[in-house]
């Protein structure tokens, strides 16, 4: 990848500025509004990662295994909540990660975080028996149920959910589609916020990880660290001297550590640009996946990008490289999107205004045409070439009409519909076609 312009984190291009976006059409009550509980502080600059140091900076604490507070007891698993409350019974709300704020929203939807941990004492997720898996559900939810910083969790038992609200909760990015077709005691344990959730017993014992909007890499390395030592002192993990920490897939070991974000790119795919782009980030470290992660399709030119190694440097170096590669993804895409709005300002216009008609008066719609078409007018926002919504109107429509999303939906409203292609087109088309909110009630 050639080195081009670097875009700051913060400031977006002034070369074709954009208008600013309109203003957001009403919401749904309930929307998730600005993120809390982040702490501005920076790791220090590290050099380059991918140096075969060995070194891995974080481990866990010395008081591992013996925690500083009595944490509550677990609930018995047979005694768990049919549905998780809060988040699950918001059908159609943002979820934080798409709020559309933060630095560089245009581009970056949203930055997460993961870290893999397992239990010293049980054998891991792909070989531990049911009793095991069990045992390990039990201690990981007394701990998260018992902490009280940085935040609070919520426990779910997520084998006992519906599968309505399982496939909701992966719609939400808080439990991953391996979850999902996980065997034996397995949870999610969720913050009020929606910023910070952990996995457990999915392809390791726990899966602790930060999400929100926008470019925000060091703030939520900082706080997902703080989660990460707060459960540490009330489990102990596995953790080798020489490998770091231990988990099921030898890719993950070492630091544990995932840094993806979640990247809108139509510039460099209207330019045919991408291609070059990703194959130079490859050979940076960086690794390409579609819209719902590892084994699904780009849709809507939105692509997941996150660090391949997580061995041989410490977090803050991989954190470092990470956010140096994104940043001038950013820089080409923005210099793409200039390319097109001088040269191409009227096929551009073109393609925004049949997106918006198709939207408008499609009797059929599925979520992935709606990805790809909803697609056109976010770049139509970004250049004042498209002010019939703002994104966040966009974002949320994208929400309602998520699969699990709109069945909870329509069910909650009385408005089921055996054809769900048909349902969403109904939604989308009573957005576009006469400008009702996202999720507004049909008259009687």
């Amino acid at each position: 990848m050639s080195v081009g312009r670097k875009a700051s984190a913060s400031k977006k291009s002034s070369g074709g500025a954009p208008k600013k976006a309109p203003p957001a059409k009403p919401l749904p009550s309930g929307v998730a509004g600005k993120p809390s509980g982040r702490v501005s502080k920076k790791p220090s600059p590290a050099g380059v990662a991918g140096k075969p140091s060995g070194r891995v900076s974080k481990k866990p604490a010395a008081t591992a295994g013996v925690s500083k507070r009595a944490p509550k007891a677990a609930q018995p698993s047979g005694a768990a909540k049919k549905e998780p409350s809060g988040r699950s019974k918001q059908y159609g709300c943002l979820p934080v990660w798409l709020g559309n704020h933060g630095p560089d929203e245009d581009v970056v939807i949203s930055t997460r975080i993961r870290l893999a941990r397992n239990l010293a004492a049980y054998r891991f997720p792909p070989r531990a028996s049911a009793r095991e898996k069990q045992k390990v559900y039990r201690e990981a939810s007394a701990v998260l149920s018992g902490m009280s910083k940085p935040c609070t969790f919520d426990v779910i038992n997520f084998g006992r959910l519906r599968k309505l609200e399982q496939h909701f909760l992966v719609e939400e990015r808080v439990a991953s589609p391996d979850l999902l077709k996980g065997e034996g005691e397995r949870g999610v344990a969720c913050d009020p916020s929606g910023e910070y959730s952990v996995m457990i017993n999915e392809e390791d014992h726990l899966r602790i990880q930060g999400m929100v909007s926008g470019f925000h890499t060091f703030d939520l390395w900082e706080m997902t660290s703080r989660v990460d030592d707060s459960i540490g002192k009330g489990l102990k993990y596995a953790y080798s001297e020489r490998f770091g920490f231990l988990t099921a897939c030898p890719t993950n070991s070492g630091t544990g550590l995932r840094v993806s974000y979640l990247m809108h790119l139509p510039g460099l795919v209207l330019t045919k640009a991408i291609d070059p782009v990703l194959q130079g980030a490859s050979q940076m470290g960086i690794s390409t996946r579609g819209f719902l992660g590892e084994h699904s399709d780009v849709v809507g030119n939105i692509f997941q990008l996150s660090n391949q190694a997580t061995m041989g440097a410490s977090e803050a170096e991989f954190i470092e490289s990470t956010s140096r590669v994104i940043r001038e993804i950013i820089g080409h895409e923005r210099g793409a999107r200039e390319r097109l709005l001088k040269e191409a300002k009227l096929e551009l216009s073109d393609k925004i205004w049949r997106a918006h008609g198709i939207l408008g008066n499609a009797r059929t719609l599925g979520f992935a045409e709606l990805l790809n078409l909803t697609s056109a007018l976010r770049l139509g926002v970004d250049f004042g070439l498209y002010e019939e919504a703002a994104v966040r109107d966009i974002n949320t429509l994208i929400t309602v009409c998520m699969p699990a999303h709109l069945q909870g939906y329509l069910r909650d409203r009385g408005e089921w519909n055996e054809d769900p292609d048909a349902a969403r087109a109904e939604i989308v088309g009573s957005f576009f076609g006469k400008g009702r909110r996202p999720g507004a009630r049909k008259s009687s």
